[in-house]
């Protein structure tokens, strides 16, 4: 979920994306409830203690993959861009003046499928040495507007040309 706020003293973007992933660690107890007995008994046959395995990791392997939380904020007091990114197991965190800022934009993949051509999008921040700062890992095709319209009022909160794309 995409969440603006902006004050006085600092413009801030937050992401985060857990609700999806959550159903997906739904699945593993289902698993143990339905094959748990044959596993402690011992009845269990090879076929299915693969399929339990599977049906253990992979809906964990994909909470860890989608679970993130993202905080970017603009803050005029001190003039500095700031960011906190983490997931189950990682951190990243970093600051730079805005100063050293190039643009605000939001970036483009196209995801075609046999219904043709789509795009998925996300937030970055691209510094003067062309390191790209992305909101968020991944993209998505569900906040474009909500996307254009944060970029408009990030470069408006700091000054930056609305030609800057």
């Amino acid at each position: 979920m995409l969440v603006t706020h902006e004050d006085e003293s600092a413009y801030q973007v937050r992401n985060n994306s857990y609700v999806f992933p959550v159903l997906f660690l739904c699945i593993p107890p289902l698993m143990l409830i339905e094959l748990g007995p044959g596993v402690l008994d011992g009845s269990i046959k090879t076929g299915e203690l693969v399929g339990l395995f599977i049906g253990i990791l992979l809906p964990l392997a994909g909470a860890y993959y989608y679970i993130e939380f993202a905080s970017f904020t603009f803050s005029r007091t001190d003039g500095v861009f700031h960011w906190r990114w983490r997931n189950l197991f990682s951190k990243k965190t970093g600051q730079v003046p805005f100063s050293r800022i190039a643009k605000v934009r939001r970036d483009a993949i196209e995801t075609g499928d046999s219904g043709g051509l789509k795009y998925s999008h996300r937030l970055v921040v691209i510094l003067d040495d062309n390191t790209i700062i992305p909101l968020t890992r991944g993209y998505s095709g569900l906040h474009s507007k909500k996307l254009d319209q944060t970029v408009d009022q990030i470069r408006d909160y700091i000054g930056q040309s609305s030609a800057m794309h």
